[in-house]
């Protein structure tokens, strides 16, 4: 694309500026957008139908369906060549702090994969609830959700007390940076 006026590039800090670009950012994806809807790559065209996320629904009435409060959006990050992997740019060990939440906080969290890999990331201690379009009480209920290249998925969570792991489930990307802590607190004053 080189000489081409209006290239869009792939390390824009425009598209995300929460991200730390660094030798472990190989990209950013620039229009990310919703991929619970498609089957997974090679299972386009197998001659059968294949489940997405998009087509489940609980069985049961979800037990909270309070409206999120807030939003977070936390970016899947990482250098193929490298082999860096992290969350908004930075591994677990350049981590200054965990991403935190009060206690049955409400939460809508968007995870957006900036690589070319699929990421399943996985949150010990909870179920949330995928937005997946299905009405807010049958959400389909999951604790690992796959994250496609240059995807996002949007789950509501409620936080319950504790640090809980949160990293992704390929475990030597966990175990090269993509990994993090959800720190959940009481409010200040307040009872667990």
């Amino acid at each position: 694309m080189g000489g081409m006026g209006n290239e869009m590039s792939m390390r824009d800090p425009k598209n995300a500026p929460q991200i730390k670009l660094g030798p472990g950012v190989q990209m950013i994806a620039p229009m990310p957008q919703d991929r619970t809807g498609d089957p997974g790559k090679g299972l386009e065209s197998v001659g059968h139908r294949v489940l997405a996320y998009k087509d489940l629904i609980a069985l049961r009435s979800n037990p909270d369906t309070r409206t999120p409060s807030r939003a977070l959006e936390i970016r899947l990050t990482g250098n193929m060549e490298r082999f860096m992997w992290g969350f908004n740019g930075e591994k677990f060990s350049e981590a200054t702090k965990p991403f935190t939440f009060r206690t049955r906080e409400r939460v809508r969290v968007t995870l957006v994969n900036d690589s070319m890999m699929l990421h399943p990331i996985h949150l010990h201690g909870h179920f949330f609830e995928i937005v997946n379009g299905a009405p807010a009480h049958l959400k389909p209920r999951k604790h690992t959700v796959n994250v496609q290249p240059g995807g996002k998925v949007s789950f509501d969570i409620t936080a319950e007390p504790g640090d809980w792991a949160f990293h992704c489930h390929m475990l030597y990307h966990m175990h090269a940076g993509m990994f993090q802590v959800f720190s959940v607190r009481p409010l200040a004053g307040g009872a667990a």
